[in-house]
């Protein structure tokens, strides 16, 4: 009999057991670190849509980094961002940083161990000049500090100080890195912000669908792992139907895992009915939200599209919706730089999210 936990983490931001298909991300990153100031890839910009990965990619980079000297200070881009920034690299460099510093933190956290995370205002100190101080106590140690930002926005005005401040460090040969991430359409609005252009020359990341070996062996050993098997023919068809996208990898492999999790073997009559219910969570929890923020004539523009088997030619879309080729290409370059569809060829398409045709299709 097998009581082994499920391992596979389908929940947004949960680490799973095995990484699949991003170790080059991660080693491009982290020999940024150890470069020194002034390498590119200290400014970075992970891009993917939902369920690519991005959030769980920035925890692991942040995890890495610590092992190498660095501490972190990981956030969300939203109001209050800036504040929280100079708490964690205050509360997370306190062995380095000397009383004159930890002093402007008040108090004992709720259960009496560290430091309260309560900064004391100071009107007179802009955000760029209190994160300076911090950082020359930590760079004079040789601790570099690593700022992590998920789901970009350029809509909130602490993203936009971030990056402006950020830009000072970097000339100031700061021992700083900034790794964001986010939707194509937002990165794509913060690019386009003139008050922040210097951000357009952060290294770009995309998040592309893992190669199906990858998937295979990933799936492998989360199972092997956690005491139990699958065979190949079964492990075959749940890595295909993942079709490479990180989020499908870890729900298909939760759902088949809890059909008979007291088996030893996970069967092909697991993996089809764990197949049926990651398609229905899938709908929830991705694509009903992502249809949901088109637009009419983007939603349209994708109905026509999901009309084909496979890809689609964009003279077929434009007929299919009564517009001219020039009005369909319009909708395809903003539906591609939302991360919905790809360009798949001279004149095609193919969507970039997958079972996002079949539930188009239901909806229809």
């Amino acid at each position: 009999m097998n009581s082994t936990r499920n391992p596979f983490t389908p929940a947004f931001g949960s680490e799973p057991l095995f990484f699949a298909g991003r170790e080059h991300i991660i080693h491009e990153i982290l020999q940024g670190l150890k470069n020194g100031p002034g390498d590119p890839n200290r400014s970075s910009v992970i891009i993917g849509p939902r369920g690519s990965g991005k959030t769980v990619l920035l925890s692991r980079i942040a995890e890495e980094a610590e092992q190498i000297g660095w501490i972190s200070a990981n956030v969300t881009a939203v109001k209050g961002m800036l504040e929280s920034i100079i708490e964690q690299a205050a509360k997370n460099g306190s062995n380095y940083l000397p009383y004159k510093t930890k002093q402007k933190l008040t108090g004992l956290s709720a259960f009496g161990v560290g430091i309260d995370t309560a900064l004391v205002q100071q009107p007179e100190q802009s955000w760029r000049m209190q994160m300076t101080e911090i950082l020359e106590e930590l760079n004079a140690r040789d601790i570099g500090l690593l700022i992590t930002v998920d789901e970009v926005d350029a809509r909130f005005e602490d993203m936009i100080v971030l990056v402006s401040s950020y830009q000072h460090f970097v000339r100031e040969k700061r021992n700083v890195a900034l790794l964001m991430a986010g939707l194509p359409g937002k990165v794509l609005q913060m690019f386009t912000d003139d008050t922040i252009s210097f951000i357009r020359r952060a290294f770009q990341h995309k998040l592309e669908r893992v190669l199906q070996e990858d998937v295979k062996t990933t799936m492998e050993k989360t199972i092997e792992a956690s005491g139990r098997t699958i065979s190949g023919q079964a492990l075959e068809k749940a890595a295909r139907f993942t079709e490479g996208f990180p989020f499908l990898i870890q729900l298909v492999g939760y759902h088949i895992w809890r059909q008979s999790p007291d088996e030893n073997e996970i069967s092909m009559q697991n993996v089809k009915a764990g197949i049926r219910s990651s398609e229905e969570a899938m709908d929830q929890m991705i694509l009903e939200t992502t249809v949901k923020e088109l637009s009419d004539t983007d939603l349209a523009f994708v109905m026509a599209m999901a009309q084909d088997d496979t890809v689609s030619r964009l003279s077929d879309v434009a007929s299919r919706m009564q517009i001219s080729s020039a009005k369909a290409g319009q909708y395809r370059l903003r539906l591609i730089k939302q991360g919905i569809i790809e360009p798949y060829g001279r004149g095609k398409l193919q969507f970039s999210l997958p079972l996002l045709r079949t539930y188009l299709r239901k909806q229809q």
